[in-house]
This record gives C-alpha cells, sequence and structure tokens, in this order.
C-alpha cells in the first residue's frame, strides 16, 4: 500500500480491493516438452554419484511396521564461487547459487502411497535437472513420465520433501511442477534426484540474508540418513544452533577462501509424542542462516565472523541489534514503493492533529493511534513486522510527548531469548505506563495480548547513554492469562425436524482473549469490516470528499465486494461445520453479532443455524438421538501416544462450555440423562457433563479446562483423565420412547 495525500478514497479502495481480494495466480500449463530430455540429462550425473547412504533398498527391521522410511534425504547448497567471488564488481550484479537434493524412501502401505501420489518440482533454468524413479522389489528403477507435469499456484503449500531452501528466489523468479505418480503400491521404492540454479540479482544491495531455516530432526516418517551442506566463499556469514540434542553443523576442510559446513543425521525415528507439543522447542532442531555481504563491517547485524559457525549472541550484543534496526526504521520503507516509515508517522500525525487527537486523554489518544494504525493494516497485503509497527506507534506516542518504552522477546513456540540467532526472532512490544501493546492485526484492540509472547522472559531496552554503546536492559517478564481469561462459550438450541430425521440447531459461539484471537481469522471471513473501519478511530467516511460520480463508483465497488461477500460466507461456513462435524450440513444460516474489533464489545459472537443428520438413529418407534456429540469432535489421544515423554505445551490455559438445550418432541419422553453426567478435575484440568430435564426441555451442560499452559510430562496420566472423559462422553445418546 502506497501513502499518497493525492489520492482520492475511490482510487485507495479500488487499490485495495485489488490487493487484497484477487488471487493472483500461475498459469496450470503443462511444462514445455521441448525441456523434457533436458532435465533428465542435467540431472542423471547425480544418480551416478550415487552416495553410500542412497545404495541400499533395505531397511532396518524395527521400522518394518511404519508407514514409510525415508532412506536418505540429502541437500547440498553451493554459492558458486566465480560468480560470488565478483558478484558485487561493475560487470556482475547477480549472485548465483545451486541446490542439490536426493530423496529416497520406501513405501510400506497405502497411506504412504497416497501421501506420494503427487510429486514436486522446481524449473525455471536451462541448467536444472530432476529425474524421479520407482524401484518395485525385485526390479529394476523406472524413470516416472514427466510429461503430466503441470505448473501450481503461487502459494501452494510444497510438501518438505520437495521444497527448496531458497523459496523467495524460488517464487520470484521460478516455478514448481507437479507430477502424478501412477502404479505406486505399497513395498516401492520412491527416488528423485534434482538440481536447480538460482539467480539473486543484488544490485542494490551489498548485504543480503537469507531466510533462516529450522531443520527439525523427526519429521513423519523414520529417516535413517540426513545430511545438508552448505557452502560458501569468504564473503560470507554462517549462522546454526542445535537444540533438544540434534546434532551440529560441522565446518569440513576447506579450500583457501571457500567454506563448508555439514550436518548430518542418522537413524532417527518418529517421536510418538504429537499432541501438545511444540516442535522447536521439544524435538532436535538445528537452525542456520546464510548471510552476504560485501562489507567488512557490518553494522549491528547479528552475524558472527566469516568463515566460523557462530552459535549464539550476548544480550548486550541482541539488544544493540534490536535498538540499532529501530533507530533505522525511519528510513525504510513502508511497503513497496518511496514513502518510508518516517513520511507514514508524519503523515499520521498530521491526520490526528485534523481530528482533534492534540486535545484528547493521553489514554484516548493512545486508543486513537492504535486503531489508525491498525486501519493502515486493515487495507494492506500484508501485516506490518513487529519492528516496524513499534516505531510507528511510538513514534506517534513521541509526538504527544508519552513516554514509551521498547521491549524485545522471542515467541515461545521458537525459543528463549538466549537462542536468538536470527534479527528475524525478535518480537518487539511498546510499553507505554503500565499497559503493553503488541503489533495490531485486521482484528486486534489495544492492550490484548499475544499467544505466542504469554508470560515470555524479555528485555526492556533504552537508547545507550553514548554512540554505540549497549542500551540500557532491563529484565522483564510478559504476562500471562488465566484459563477464565481465554473462552470459548456455546449456546445451543436443537429440536428434530418434522420428519425425526434431521436435528435442526442454532449455535451461539462466543470467544473472549486468545479463544477469540483463535477463532476471529474464520469468524470473519467474508465479513466485509474494512469498510467501516475508519470509524474506529472517528475518521472520516471515505465518500466525504468525493464528488456525486465518485461516490457511486465508490459505493458500486463497495456493493460488489458486498454481494460476493455474502453469496460466499455460507458455503464457507458450511465447509467449516463440515470439517467440525464430519458429516453432511445443511440449510446453513450465518449471522454475525458482535466482531469484537472495539473495546466496548469486544467479545466476538456470531450464530450459526444448521442441520444435522448423522446424530440421529432410529430404533424401531424410539429414536437415539447424540446431544452431547453437538460438542463438536473432542480431542482423541491413540494408543501410541499414551506414553508421555516430553513435557506438555498447551500453549494457554483456556475454557470451553457448551450449554445445549433440547426440546423434546410431543408425544416422548426423554431417559439415559443420567449416564451422561460425568465429573473429572485434578490440577492439569477439568472436564464436567451435568443432564437434566426441564419442563419438556433436556439441558445440558458441559465445561472443558485446561488449567495451565505447561504441564510436566508426568502429568500426563491427569491430563488423559479428562480429555478421554471429554471424548468418550461424545459418543453417549439418549433415548426419546414414545409416551404409553
Amino acid at each position: 500500500m502506497t501513502i499518497n495525500k493525492s489520492r482520492t478514497a475511490l482510487s485507495l479502495i479500488i487499490t485495495v480491493l485489488c490487493i487484497c481480494y484477487t488471487t493472483r495466480t500461475l498459469a496450470q500449463g503443462y511444462i514445455d516438452e521441448n525441456f523434457l530430455d533436458n532435465i533428465e540429462t542435467n540431472a542423471r550425473f547425480m544418480l551416478a554419484e550415487q552416495p553410500q547412504a542412497f545404495s541400499s533398498n533395505a531397511i532396518p527391521a524395527k521400522w518394518n511396521n511404519e508407514s514409510a522410511v525415508v532412506i536418505g534425504f540429502s541437500r547440498n547448497v553451493l554459492f558458486d564461487r566465480k560468480s560470488s567471488g565478483g558478484f558485487f564488481s561493475r560487470r556482475e550484479h547477480s549472485l548465483y547459487f545451486f541446490e542439490k537434493t536426493h530423496f529416497k524412501i520406501r513405501l510400506n502401505d497405502n497411506n504412504a502411497v497416497n501421501a506420494f501420489s503427487e510429486i514436486y518440482f522446481r524449473y525455471g533454468s536451462k541448467e536444472d535437472g530432476f529425474i524421479a524413479r520407482i524401484t518395485k522389489p525385485g526390479d529394476t528403477a523406472v524413470n516416472i513420465n514427466l510429461q503430466n507435469a503441470v505448473g501450481v499456484e503461487d502459494g501452494t503449500d510444497i510438501p518438505e520433501y520437495f521444497k527448496s531452501y531458497f523459496d523467495q528466489v524460488a517464487r520470484s523468479n521460478y516455478q514448481y511442477y507437479k507430477v502424478p505418480v501412477s502404479n505406486l503400491e505399497p513395498g516401492d521404492i520412491l527416488e528423485y534426484v534434482t538440481t536447480t540454479k538460482s539467480k539473486l540479482d543484488v544490485t542494490a544491495s551489498g548485504y543480503i540474508e537469507f531466510s533462516p531455516n529450522y531443520e527439525i530432526c523427526n519429521k513423519g516418517y523414520p529417516v535413517m540418513f540426513n545430511e545438508i551442506a552448505i557452502e560458501t566463499d569468504e564473503k560470507s556469514f554462517f549462522k546454526s544452533l542445535s537444540l533438544n540434542g540434534a546434532p551440529v553443523f560441522k565446518k569440513e576442510n576447506s579450500t583457501e577462501g571457500f567454506f563448508r559446513y555439514v550436518f548430518t543425521d542418522k537413524d532417527r525415528d518418529t517421536e510418538k509424542d504429537v499432541n501438545f507439543i511444540s516442535p522447536f522447542l521439544q524435538y532436535p532442531l538445528v537452525k542456520f542462516q546464510v548471510i552476504y555481504s560485501n562489507r567488512d563491517d557490518v553494522k549491528g547485524a547479528l552475524v558472527g565472523v566469516k568463515g566460523e559457525v557462530k552459535t549464539g549472541f550476548t544480550k548486550e550484543e541482541l539488544a544493540r541489534k534490536a535498538w540499532e534496526d529501530y533507530e533505522m526504521v525511519g528510513d525504510q520503507p513502508f511497503t513497496d514503493g518511496y514513502v518510508t516509515m518516517q513520511m507514514v508517522v508524519n503523515q499520521c500525525w498530521a491526520e490526528l492533529v485534523k481530528l482533534g487527537a492534540k486535545d484528547l486523554g493521553e489514554q484516548q489518544y493512545i486508543d486513537m493511534v492504535y486503531y489508525l494504525l491498525r486501519n493502515k493494516v486493515v487495507f494492506m497485503r500484508d501485516y506490518l513486522t513487529d519492528k516496524k509497527f513499534a516505531f510507528l506507534f511510538g513514534s506517534l506516542l513521541y509526538q504527544r510527548d508519552i513516554k514509551s518504552e521498547l521491549i524485545i522477546s522471542i515467541s515461545n513456540n521458537i525459543g528463549r531469548l538466549d537462542q536468538v540467532l536470527f534479527e528475524q526472532e525478535i518480537r518487539y512490544v511498546i510499553k507505554a505506563g503500565n499497559r503493553l501493546y503488541f503489533n495490531a492485526t485486521d482484528y486486534s484492540n489495544p492492550g490484548e495480548l499475544e499467544e505466542r509472547l504469554l508470560s515470555n522472559e524479555a528485555y526492556i531496552i533504552n537508547k545507550p547513554a553514548k554512540k554505540n554503546g549497549v542500551p540500557e536492559i532491563k529484565p522483564f517478564t510478559l504476562p500471562g492469562t488465566t484459563a477464565g481469561d481465554n473462552t470459548a462459550e456455546y449456546t445451543i438450541n436443537a429440536e428434530l425436524s418434522a420428519d425425526m430425521k434431521k436435528l435442526q440447531v442454532s449455535r451461539t459461539s462466543s470467544y473472549k482473549g486468545i479463544q477469540k484471537a483463535r477463532n476471529t481469522v474464520s469468524a470473519l471471513k467474508y465479513i466485509p469490516y474494512m469498510f467501516d473501519d475508519y470509524k474506529s478511530y472517528g475518521g472520516e467516511d471515505p465518500t466525504e470528499k468525493m464528488k456525486p460520480k465518485q461516490v457511486d463508483e465508490y459505493n458500486n465497488t463497495v456493493k460488489t465486494v458486498k454481494d460476493e461477500y455474502k453469496a460466499k460466507k455460507p458455503e464457507y461456513v458450511k465447509e467449516s461445520l463440515e470439517g467440525e462435524f464430519s458429516q453432511p450440513v445443511n440449510d446453513v444460516k450465518f449471522t454475525l453479532l458482535t466482531d469484537g474489533r472495539t473495546q466496548k464489545k469486544s467479545t466476538l459472537s456470531f450464530r450459526e443455524e444448521f442441520n444435522l443428520s448423522d446424530l440421529i438413529r432410529k430404533a424401531g418407534k424410539k429414536y437415539l438421538i447424540n446431544l452431547v456429540g453437538l460438542t463438536g469432535s473432542q480431542l482423541q489421544i491413540k494408543k501410541e501416544e499414551r506414553n508421555r515423554k516430553f513435557d506438555i505445551d498447551v500453549r494457554s490455559p483456556k475454557t470451553y462450555t457448551w450449554n445445549i438445550q433440547f426440546k423434546i418432541p410431543a408425544g416422548y419422553t426423554a431417559e439415559g440423562l443420567t449416564e451422561l453426567n460425568k465429573k473429572v478435575e485434578n490440577e492439569t484440568g477439568s472436564f464436567t457433563c451435568t443432564a437434566k430435564e426441564e419442563n419438556g426441555t433436556v439441558m445440558i451442560s458441559v465445561v472443558k479446562c485446561y488449567k495451565a499452559k505447561n504441564i510436566p510430562a508426568a502429568k500426563w496420566n491427569d491430563m488423559l483423565a479428562f480429555i478421554d472423559a471429554a471424548y468418550n462422553n461424545t459418543f453417549k445418546y439418549i433415548l426419546l420412547k414414545p409416551k404409553q
């Protein structure tokens, strides 16, 4: 989005609509047949250079019952020394790097066969190569025909085993393709090799940070051999940190001016703990990043020393980097284009002054600033980074001489502050008085907490006393929440249809705290809240200064979007409900009650009306009704997950409440209510179900509560007690019997 005073509101809204409500897709055409032979030729050398780890098709007997076993997974990234050695010279303005991948997997059952029924590859250069082949038991390998390969849409989630490390380059200049794999059966070996050449234009930059990578050792299948090799020249920095018992990157013997770092992991089983897990915190993990620079002095960068593996930074280094980055935000572009962050600050201040912000009380002004910035965010393709939002927010508070402090932390699903390795991991928060202000989303209100920062260790940092000095650092703990702060409450009214074949349901859902944040995106999808968002900060109606013709054009554009949303919303809700209840859903209606986007009405609330048929069973003249099934799918802990290894991470304490009222049909009585009553409670959580009949209505109250965010693994059986109770309860029925 570009800020420009001369643009009319009409042109802005049209631009916004083009940005926000259309999807750019790539052509779904088949790959050019002229390149198919070339692709195989370029990759053939990799099969000829078969490493020892890929030479056998045998797997250990201990994994015979696994769905699949990865025999080998190897990735090698080479930054070309010839081109990179002079890529900042007058003649060379591009950095080239080559990525080679070798993958081999044995598929043991139909689930694995289905998972690999399509494979993906990247193609975009005449030097690129790809070969995929299948080896059936006792047979020789047969190459997969690539003639049916088609380009995939931009933004498609590429499975891990086929994804390039450098997608930011791939997505801008290259394309992924997918190809179906026919005749794939349990017992087959699927193998592919690929080599890609990527080009990055570095004309305007002498410093490049490639996206950080997080390699979790445990994958969906056991892995016999997993290797990553990074080869760079003397213009590089390499950072890596191994956590939770993962192998480390080792620096191998290198030629002059060229460095090779290798990570090798072998005989890695799957982890059975898959619920209430934060993989980055608990599974063996290695994270790494490559940084290129043609400057010897990289001010403030978290880079370390060229040619060496940097594994961490002191809190002083971290604070200095965060503060220097924060100070430099003003000169950075707001989004794309020539508008800087400081220009946005100036324009926002002028807008606030015009709206009378100078005369507001301090807290009113702070809230107004937050909602003004949220309004900017609403009409952007992407959210602002924490750092940019903190700069805008803090700078606008400064305009009114309102003191604020800068807080830095790290997401609690990534690691601890002393494990920060990348600047992208640093989170920024503004503290004004006793209140904290987190980065704005389309839906957030001032002071609302963010789940990934709950109870985090943090630092308050202030401007250094001396130039290039270390900022003042004060330890700080971000606030947490309780189960009572984060609630999801469902009021459900149900009755049988006239033909006794469907359950007619009206459900009102209300969310507060972190539960609201978790559910708002789906609840407000296809809700045109953006058109009235200016009211949140007392802004002008977009049509205020338009000419009559422009007003008509604007209103027609808005009506078109609203009509489209109105048509799409029921289908989206229907799809969501069918996923929740795992059965067909009919006659869907949706009514938004409060969107939760204001402080006065901060609860998200909406009503859904729909029909279900799979919760009813007919037995002669009697009917069995699964009313507690209206709580939706409950978590099932499988047999292999019942012995716990890792501590439990619930992410946030929370409470779910379902109040169900069912009108008993005339001429019938309800039995079996006593069997529904259940109560399990301990220090980890609770589950309670109470049922009774009152004035011809069955009334059921179900409450499920997770009392704490983090729970020791030793308490797993306590958690299982209430989790199992909630799951088992969904299979209980009441009986409707005709009156005598």
